[in-house]
């Protein structure tokens, strides 16, 4: 019985990482410093099925994938940091956990505010050699827009019950 549940685990966690390729790379707008997506849902549903340093790492492997299957923009290692950190995170927080309002809330604002802002406009900044402060302030606006978005978006996705009783089945 062991084998067939960590059979079952490695096929999930590589269904997953397809997902939140495909979410991450082809179902998302990527413009020069800006990239929207809705990746960070699978990761979220990742981070509460397996241990964190997993989830970082998948999290990393699909954007190294997204970039290497579909590349819509320069690839640069750093933002494999960020994605690593992002499933780091979300992982610490929902990991054996519900995710509740609170945990959602925290981890969000430490995604968007400290990964995204932070991490991913020093790689821009790198990259592009654009000014840091104006760099910073236009993607202050977009971050301060998606918290709230992928806070509501995270908090429906686990309320629903069906969502609930799945992840409940497979942890």
């Amino acid at each position: 019985m062991l084998q067939h549940s960590k059979a079952r685990q490695i096929t999930l966690l590589g269904v997953l990482i397809a997902l939140q390729t495909v979410l991450g790379s082809m179902f998302s707008l990527q413009f020069l410093l800006t990239k929207i997506s809705f990746s960070f849902i699978i990761t979220a549903i990742m981070a509460t099925l397996f241990p964190p340093l997993i989830t970082a790492s998948s999290s990393a492997l699909a954007n190294i994938l997204g970039m290497l299957l579909m590349p819509k923009a320069t690839f640069f290692p750093g933002f494999v940091v960020t994605a690593f950190f992002v499933g780091l995170v979300f992982g610490y927080a929902f990991y054996h956990k519900t995710p509740r309002l609170p945990n959602i809330l925290v981890a969000n604002f430490i995604v968007t505010m400290g990964l995204y802002l932070g991490l991913n406009s020093l790689w821009l900044h790198l990259m592009y050699q654009t000014p840091w402060l104006p760099l910073l302030s236009g993607r202050l606006v977009q971050e301060l827009i998606t918290f709230p978005v992928y806070s509501i978006l995270l908090v429906a996705l686990f309320n629903v019950n069906v969502v609930r009783e799945a992840l409940r089945k497979y942890a």
